[in-house]
């Protein structure tokens, strides 16, 4: 793992409010906080607030802050009883505003913790579900407008086939074929200054982002300094 499992929950004085029902769990539904705060802060405002807006997990690059148990329903996607208010999990994906460097690690801590809660329930991603699909909310907000849904629920099903010893190479690409050196449209002009500034070797856009690859990337921008 990348990120340190966090449980911050909140008191059972406020089930009534942000916890309202018991809960056997269906789906898990992904959303992006539309906001820079970290996973932290994020269940800290929640807790203190008085709304009953709620959910179950926030991630960022570091933690996964867990403030509302599976076996509780959370108030998270507009849709008043339904299935997405009653029967999923909420997870929120922070520094969505911004985006850059920290909200994809925050996505793919968000990949990883999806894969696990899948697994633990014996699901396939076909139980995931985004906030839009409950109520029509332009949510999770970033991850629409760049294109990159069926990208995360790929990187969720690698990650699922991993856990599950089931991995293998996927059926788009044989081992021999060559990756596509062609970005898609919406990221050429940010792939093309990076390439152009050394921040990527300008091969294998489309290519999945190892953790390897993610820590050079970090010392190239300046960003992996030694912690004294």
């Amino acid at each position: 793992m990348t990120y340190t499992v966090v449980n911050k929950f909140i008191p059972q004085s406020l089930y009534k409010l942000k916890a309202s029902y018991g809960m056997s769990p269906q789906y898990i539904t992904i959303h992006n906080t539309a906001n820079d705060a970290t996973a932290l802060n994020e269940i800290a405002y929640m807790t203190r607030n008085n709304n009953a807006t709620s959910y179950h997990v926030a991630i960022d690059d570091k933690h996964a802050v867990q403030a509302i148990p599976f076996s509780r329903n959370a108030w998270h996607c507009g849709d008043g009883q339904g299935s997405g208010n009653r029967k999923s999990i909420g997870i929120e994906i922070c520094y969505s505003k911004s985006g850059g460097l920290k909200y994809y690690a925050a996505e793919e801590n968000a990949v990883e913790y999806t894969a696990h809660a899948l697994k633990q329930y014996g699901w396939g991603i076909e139980r995931i579900k985004w906030h839009r699909d409950w109520s029509g909310k332009n949510c999770p907000h970033r991850m629409i407008a760049e294109g990159r849904l069926d990208s995360f629920k790929n990187r969720v099903k690698v990650k699922l086939d991993e856990l599950n010893g089931t991995a293998k190479l996927s059926a788009s690409r044989k081992e021999d074929e060559p990756v596509s050196n062609k970005p898609s449209s919406w990221a050429k002009e940010s792939w093309d200054k990076a390439a152009k500034n050394g921040i990527v070797d300008g091969t294998g856009p489309t290519s999945p982002l190892t953790r390897e690859q993610f820590v050079v990337i970090l010392d190239r921008l300046g960003l992996n300094k030694e912690v004294k």
